[in-house]
């Protein structure tokens, strides 16, 4: 029992840049307040987090998957494919069964021009209505449209517009509403 003090101990001492409401946080909080920013689209604040966490001494394995998780989040919306996949992958091996590391997966996969790989795993999902973002079923409805799959392109190109998107923009928005212009008009034989 003795070490669970110690432990809290060495992550307030070892993670006093975390500052909220003018307290040093915990590691916990904030692993905790990086999950919230990303999940709120806040991910300047989540990077930020995650780069302090990753000088910070005494996490556990759970906290250590946290921030990986984090990381690899914050590499999807960043452009940073690569080191999400990385990340991504090996995060599920230990959870085969998570279905947004699925997504996520997809996601970075479909981000390195993976797009064979990608494909059956957002299929799969999409199957079962298991995609939460718009970003996921905008990236499948466009290796969709690759494939010739029109129908489910543009199904999924609608479902896009009504799940949550992360970097959520006009012109993006605008760009879905063309796609799907697109792929609706009467074709000309």
């Amino acid at each position: 029992m003795e070490a669970k003090p110690f432990l809290v101990a060495v992550l307030l001492f070892a993670a006093p840049a975390f500052a909220k409401g003018g307290r040093a946080m915990t590691a916990e909080e904030a692993i905790a307040d990086a999950e919230v920013a990303l999940d709120g689209g806040r991910v300047g604040d989540a990077i930020t987090h995650a780069e302090r966490l990753a000088k910070t001494r005494g996490l556990t394995k759970d906290m250590l998957r946290r921030v990986d998780l984090i990381n690899a989040r914050c590499g999807l919306v960043t452009g940073k494919f690569g080191e999400s996949e990385k990340l991504l992958a090996r995060l599920r091996k230990l959870t085969p069964d998570d279905v947004r590391l699925i997504e996520w997966h997809a996601r970075a996969l479909d981000g390195l021009g993976k797009g064979d790989a990608a494909l059956p795993l957002f299929t799969e999902l999409a199957s079962k209505d298991q995609l939460a973002e718009g970003d996921s079923y905008w990236a499948l409805a466009q290796l969709e449209k690759q494939k010739g799959q029109s129908a489910q392109a543009l199904a999924h190109a609608k479902l896009a517009l009504q799940k949550p998107i992360v970097l959520q923009s006009e012109e993006l928005d605008q760009q879905i509403h063309r796609f799907i212009e697109e792929l609706s008009a009467p074709k000309n034989k």
